[in-house]
């Protein structure tokens, strides 16, 4: 099914590529904020489709606005190479709230914000031999509360709290590793919940309360389990291993993102083309079946993001052709997943929450046949401790572990 162009917005500038959307609902009787690769930050009214930005900022950063994300109702964040700034959208003030950088003044990537807690966490480029990710609470702005210099060893490039529990954070880089911290310990080293070594990391999310996804650079994409506080655990679930996604979705050359709220969307720049689909986070599978196209899309341009607005069937895209594009969908892509869903929601926790049982009893009778006496203590003593080395050794190897080629990069 086809979505129906509504509105364009073009940048007056050539050869400049529109990155990263927000939306802010209650704002200026609902609007949206664009920033581009110039260090341009445009905010434009939804109310009245018009080309005309209500706050126009064109020199926001010195250079490309890597990422934005809003924070609470009326602030939006910007990162770049001059750090990162944090606006109050209320007005047209071309002067930031707060101004965050750290010691290196290196170039910031990735951004997220918890309103929870009030946190706002970024992370760098590669700046000598590590990346580094560091932490405000913007109730007191004055100085970094949190730092984690030693974890990543090469871009980080996607950060998220957990929507549920901000104790836990996340970050995915670029040199293959999805760190989980678990922001209750002050160690960094054990701060350190969990890491997973998958590939260059695009984006990752939490799925689900304990369900983490994966997506790298080579548009290949994984969900894994969040593993619980019980360290004397061994196993871990297997990831559900999806693969290289191009060569299983339709007309697909590259992922745009896999987004919690319901859907995925992709791009296929030699058709000029764009689709979304619903994707169910409790199956955990994309519906190929009912996919809503966006004719034309933004050319032959890699699109950079895609936003649907939360309760209605609008979506607005951007991309590298310099232009931010308004849509009317067939239908509002997660609530389709919702009520799909929702018959089978019980049976399916159901489901799930007897095979988890089941589990449960046969790792309980494997343990029992394994753990009898002093000597099959002795062996589990030892398994957990040649998984503490092994632990050690992973985070040793991030340091010698090469890039990956990358698509494109996110700045």
């Amino acid at each position: 099914m086809r979505a129906i162009l509504q509105h364009t917005w073009s940048s007056s500038t050539p050869d400049t590529w529109i990155l990263n959307l927000a939306f802010f609902p209650e704002l200026h009787g609902g609007c949206f904020a664009a920033s581009d690769s110039r260090g341009g930050l445009n905010v434009y009214s939804l109310q009245q489709l018009q080309s005309l930005a209500i706050i126009a900022i064109p020199n926001a950063h010195e250079s490309s606005i890597n990422v934005i994300k809003k924070v609470g109702s009326h602030m939006l964040a910007s990162a770049s190479t001059d750090g990162i700034k944090v606006w109050d959208l209320r007005s047209d003030s071309k002067t930031p709230v707060y101004t965050f950088n750290n010691a290196k003044k290196s170039n910031f990537i990735s951004l997220d914000y918890s309103e929870e807690v009030n946190l706002l966490a970024a992370g760098t480029e590669l700046g000598g031999v590590d990346a580094e990710l560091h932490i405000w609470d913007l109730n007191k702005p004055e100085e970094v509360v949190r730092s984690f210099i030693d974890s990543h060893h090469d871009d980080i490039t996607d950060i998220k709290f957990h929507p549920s529990n901000p104790r836990y954070l996340m970050s995915g880089s670029t040199d293959g590793y999805v760190n989980i911290y678990d922001l209750n310990e002050p160690d960094e080293e054990e701060a350190l919940h969990q890491v997973i070594n998958f590939a260059s990391i695009h984006s990752c999310h939490f799925l689900r309360e304990n369900r983490i996804a994966a997506l790298s650079h080579m548009e290949t994409f994984s969900i894994y389990e969040l593993n619980s506080t019980n360290y004397e655990q061994v196993e871990e679930p297997a990831p559900h291993e999806f693969g290289d996604v191009r060569s299983q979705w339709p007309d697909c050359e590259y992922v745009v993102d896999i987004n919690p709220a319901g859907f995925v969307s992709y791009g296929a720049n030699s058709l000029q083309k764009l689709s979304l689909y619903s994707f169910d986070a409790i199956k955990e599978e994309i519906e190929l079946a009912k996919p809503v196209w966006f004719p034309g899309a933004h050319g032959e341009e890699v699109v950079r993001d895609v936003l649907v607005i939360p309760g209605t069937k609008k979506a607005l895209t951007c991309g590298e052709d310099g232009s931010v594009r308004a849509w009317e969908m067939p239908f509002d892509p997660s609530t389709r997943t919702n009520v799909q869903s929702s018959s089978m929601e019980i049976s399916a926790d159901e489901d799930e929450k007897k095979q988890k049982k089941k589990e449960k009893q046969e790792k309980k009778e494997r343990r029992e046949q394994r753990d009898k006496g002093k000597k099959e203590r002795k062996e589990k003593k030892d398994k957990k401790d040649k998984k503490d080395k092994k632990d050690k050794k992973d985070k040793k190897d991030k340091k010698d572990k090469k890039k990956k080629d990358v698509r494109f990069k996110p700045y």
